[in-house]
């Protein structure tokens, strides 16, 4: 049976907290660029590309 030493439970828990901070930092930037407008010239774009896919 191996023990784990104290500092080893201390590395876990800092571990597990760094990842769910970046777990957090990621969730909130993916919402961010969720909310944000397709830009004009992108559905422009699309637009033009469907107009040209139809032509065909």
């Amino acid at each position: 049976m191996e023990h784990q030493s104290s500092g080893s439970g201390d590395d876990d828990r800092s571990r597990k907290l760094r990842q769910k901070r970046i777990g957090d930092q990621l969730r909130r930037l993916y919402d961010e660029v969720t909310e944000e407008a397709v830009p004009v010239e992108f559905l422009n774009l699309l637009e033009q590309a469907d107009k040209s896919k139809n032509q065909k």
